[in-house]
């Protein structure tokens, strides 16, 4: 009987950590989607601002016109880069989201072996012990 509720111990152990690693595996994938979401969003208003530096008409002079040629250029490339930095943040989401559900996935295995051993525990309690038959004849048979 101390045994099994050792046994039953250890799987409510295991249990807890599955579900703790099951908590930090989604605060890692919120937080990497949350990251990817921010960069795409900088990424987008970057280079809707450089096409709006891009196509101002009203320019009066040459030293106009080099300041927002310069200017929509290094938005440009600010843009790009921020394209990037946001395709591999979506890589590191999609990762991350991978891991929660694998760690999804051994958190549920981990609840079901505690519950089956609880229940087997729970039968094998239910269940009369009979007595230990003893053995019948002698040495010499």
């Amino acid at each position: 009987m101390k045994d099994d509720r050792s046994k039953l111990r250890r799987a409510k152990l295991i249990e807890r950590v599955r579900r703790t690693e099951k908590q930090r595996a989604a605060a890692d994938a919120f937080a990497a989607e949350a990251r990817r979401a921010k960069l795409a969003g900088i990424s987008e208003r970057t280079f809707l601002l450089g096409q709006a530096y891009a196509a101002r008409e009203a320019i009066h002079d040459g030293a106009e016109l080099r300041s927002v040629v310069a200017l929509s250029t290094q938005l440009h490339t600010l843009g790009v880069t921020a394209a990037k930095q946001a395709a591999t943040a979506r890589a590191e989401a999609d990762a991350k989201l991978a891991d929660l559900a694998s760690a999804d996935r051994r958190h549920k295995r981990a609840d079901e072996e505690r519950r089956g051993l609880a229940q087997r525990l729970s039968e094998r309690a239910m269940r009369p012990e009979l007595p230990v038959a003893r053995p019948s004849g002698t040495d010499l048979e």
